[in-house]
């Protein structure tokens, strides 16, 4: 890698180019490549949000937390508006340090990375310090409306709609144009009664000389949409007073009439979902030593109406950490995969249930997609199948036919029994299965050596569920080794991800030809 110019300083390396601020080791930030999938991916990565344009996170490296921010080239079209334009990270990071020079605060930016291919973006990364102690703002009105004493959350109140209002007009009077000034895009900070704002989604951020009334109106109409709704007729008026400033009484009517008829313009055909039944998911999670990883899996499923965690006889702190999610622990030594996730059905006590193991994550979008598929499932409905996403080898495994193989996860309890073999249990069900569209995030290896030794593990379980008996010829032994690799790196596409496809279709056939060795041996021996 070779740096260019001063302070921000550009990066670069093979497709990559990254704008890095001064006193950042890229190397030792992100890694050798700068590729921040590794962060993204990693078991230590809070995801924030997984979406089809952009996928967040947060995690812990040797310079503290960051925010990774991850822009998708999610269409053709994408790909071709790119060419001779920067990329939605670097904009961020300009508009970050223009921003700063304003007096406007953002996130610190750390690096902007982009990937490209003949001029075509690929992928693009904007990394952030984290904002210490601050929350978007409809997490802070929601926190204000809970204050308990009346005359506190009066005065508190009056305060954070006015500051908000003036921050908005600090914004435009500097000529600062936001395509999406909701409430979430706003982090506050500080007291509630004197907050400090910090704006978020940069790339989305024109800066001019001037933010005409009709943008002005957009960003209000924004704010009315989504925090608007959680405020009075009272905190919307003295939120106009406070970013319009000292106006003639009729302007501000006349602005409070515009931005009623935007508001009824974009809802304007708009359903309003009404309050729907809601259905009781229990969380079932089998485990045995998984401390590494129980904790995550719990607090991405701290949604649900019960958990209940079966451990089949840790020594380490598995059980010590499922006590802060549930007081519904069972124990149970290890009977086998299928027994023991039957026996965590048969304690649940919901009617629907949703089985994750240890090393499972379940996203904001996931839960979601779970409770408007359970607002009104039909009466044949029994199951969800769910695909899995495999995070492994610093990436997402779209490819080598790792994804998406929908599983049967969520489930009627009275209806299912946990049938299959040691290690492929699956949950049966009479009734129809629908699928969801939202994965589980599957954090199953740790690096190549944990794969190959959970590839010994598993083959070991899986040769013992062969009747004894089952003729093993060279059939077994080469031509269906031979058929997976082919199928995972050719037919699956594979060979897309380079070195790491061709390592994990190789594994793949290397699987199929243990478990059958295994099989013949056992049945050598017992001759």
């Amino acid at each position: 890698m070779h740096a260019e110019g001063d302070a921000p300083r550009v990066v670069r390396a093979g497709r990559l180019r990254a704008v890095v601020v001064a006193g950042v080791d890229l190397v030792r930030t992100v890694g050798p490549d700068g590729d921040a999938d590794r962060l993204l991916t990693s078991a230590r990565c809070h995801l924030i949000k997984f979406q089809r344009k952009v996928v967040v996170g947060r995690i812990v490296t040797s310079i503290g937390p960051l925010y990774v921010k991850r822009y998708n080239v999610h269409a053709l079209r994408i790909a071709v508006g790119s060419l001779g334009r920067v990329s939605p990270a670097v904009q961020a990071f300009r508009n970050a340090r223009a921003l700063a020079a304003l007096g406007i605060a953002t996130a610190p930016p750390v690096a902007a990375l982009e990937f490209r291919w003949h001029g075509f973006l690929t992928r693009s990364f904007l990394l952030t310090h984290e904002v210490p102690a601050a929350e978007t703002a409809n997490i802070a009105w929601l926190r204000l409306l809970g204050f308990d004493d009346p005359q506190a959350r009066r005065v508190t109140r009056r305060a954070f709609t006015r500051a908000l209002g003036a921050f908005f007009r600090s914004l435009h009077d500097a000529g600062v144009y936001h395509r999406d000034l909701k409430d979430v895009n706003i982090l506050v900070g500080g007291a509630l009664s004197s907050p400090r704002f910090t704006l978020l989604d940069l790339e989305r951020v024109r800066i001019g000389p001037e933010v005409s009334r009709r943008r002005r109106v957009t960003n209000v109409v924004q704010l009315a949409r989504t925090l608007g709704p959680l405020a009075s007729a009272t905190d919307r008026a003295r939120w106009l007073a406070a970013y319009l400033g000292d106006v003639p009484r009729a302007e501000r009517r006349a602005w409070a009439s515009a931005i009623l008829r935007a508001q009824r313009s974009k809802d304007r055909g708009r359903r309003r979902a009404g309050p729907s039944p809601r259905a009781r998911v229990t969380c079932t999670i089998v485990c045995q030593d998984e401390a590494a990883q129980i904790g995550q899996c719990l607090d991405s499923a701290a949604w649900c109406d019960e958990i209940v965690v079966v451990d089949g006889g840790s020594h380490d702190e598995t059980v010590d950490i499922a006590r802060r999610y549930t007081d519904r622990i069972l124990r149970n030594p290890w009977p086998g995969y299928r027994a023991q996730k039957q026996f965590a059905l048969d304690a649940s006590r919901c009617e629907w249930v949703l089985n994750l193991d240890a090393d499972e994550r379940i996203s904001d979008e996931l839960s979601n997609e779970i409770r408007r598929a359970l607002a009104d499932v039909p009466p044949d409905v029994d199951g969800f199948a769910i695909p899995r996403l495999v995070s492994y080898l610093g990436r997402w495994w779209y490819r080598g036919g790792w994804y998406p193989r929908p599983v049967v996860r969520l489930v009627r309890r009275e209806h299912t029994t946990w049938g299959g073999t040691d290690p492929h249990d699956r949950a049966e069900v009479p009734g129809r299965v629908r699928r969801l569209h939202e994965p589980i995030f599957h954090y199953t290896y740790d690096d190549v050596a944990d794969h190959l030794r959970s590839v010994s593990k598993l083959t070991a379980v899986g040769a013992n569920q062969v009747p004894a008996g089952r003729q093993i010829g060279l059939g077994r032994l080469l031509a269906e080794p031979a058929w997976r690799f082919l199928r995972a790196y050719l037919v699956k596409r594979g060979c897309l991800e380079g070195v790491p496809g061709f390592f994990v279709a190789a594994t793949d056939a290397f699987y199929t030809f243990l478990r059958w060795a295994r099989v013949w041996d056992r049945d050598r021996r017992a001759c």
